[in-house]
């Protein structure tokens, strides 16, 4: 599992040390859980004729949210996490964007699992069993 990821992240920090530090809370970006990605790669096969030779944006429309959106969402589900937001600093990695994902969704495909469920997934993984997971990050 690659626990650079934003959600990824957030969620393990929580677990583990009950407390979230975030740069640049206002930075948004757009997620979608590893199930949608194999449904968008498996719908991309069997509709290579209507998607040919065009690009399209793949993620979960409803999670276009800001880091400090997500952070609130993990808390809700985390009552005694801690986050501080850090204002004098700069967050490394730029990336601020809104997302649209309208374009593949008017093909005909739509990312399913909701950002609350794939919260839910992690916090149960890194609270089961510690060995399953390394935080190279």
């Amino acid at each position: 599992m690659r626990t650079d990821l934003l959600v990824n992240n957030f969620v393990y920090k929580s677990v583990k040390t009950k407390k979230l530090t975030i740069f640049e809370p206002h930075f948004r970006r757009n997620f979608i859980h590893i199930k949608d990605v194999v449904l968008g790669i498996i719908f991309a096969i069997k509709n290579f004729n209507k998607l040919k030779s065009n690009i399209y944006n793949l993620g979960l429309s409803s999670a276009n949210i800001s880091k400090l959106m997500l952070a609130k969402k993990i808390k809700k589900k985390m009552n005694k996490l801690k986050i501080k937001l850090i204002t004098n600093r700069k967050d490394p990695d730029k990336r601020d964007y809104f997302v649209s994902n309208k374009k593949i969704e008017k093909k005909g495909f739509k990312a399913k699992t909701s950002l609350d469920q794939g919260i839910d997934e992690l916090i149960t993984l890194f609270n089961v069993d510690n060995k399953k997971v390394i935080n190279n990050y």
